[in-house]
């Protein structure tokens, strides 16, 4: 699909507007099997999560999102990320992570596509 608008960078380096994905997104490690969190926002290069255990940066991770909706007829979005960076959230015992999107199949930027979209 082609761009009708040059995006401009963002003033904190991102080349990306985050959106949110319009839906509760549960978030697992599909190694570990093994709830992380609750997407916050996403678009095709990244994503941020908040969850109750600390995450590790510069961390690879295979994440299975877990969609309360069905997009294009699937309820869940596999992808591999890179832990970007880690802060905790005020001191409710919550963490907060952005990750860049390093594996994912055609498919699955479709799916990201249509969340941000919503």
């Amino acid at each position: 699909m082609s761009k009708t608008m040059v995006e401009q960078p963002k003033q904190d380096g991102r080349s990306q507007q985050r959106q949110g994905a319009g839906q509760n997104i549960d978030v697992y490690d599909n190694t570990l099997d093994a709830y992380l969190g609750r997407l916050v926002n996403i678009h095709s290069d990244g994503l941020m999560l908040i969850g109750d255990q600390p995450f590790e940066e510069d961390k690879l991770y295979r994440l299975d999102l877990h969609l309360s909706e069905p997009v294009n007829q699937r309820n869940s979005i596999q992808l591999g990320v890179d832990c970007l960076w880690v802060r905790n959230a005020d001191d409710n015992g919550k963490h907060w992570a952005g990750f860049s999107i390093i594996d994912a199949s055609p498919q699955a930027l479709q799916d990201i596509e249509c969340l941000c979209k919503r």
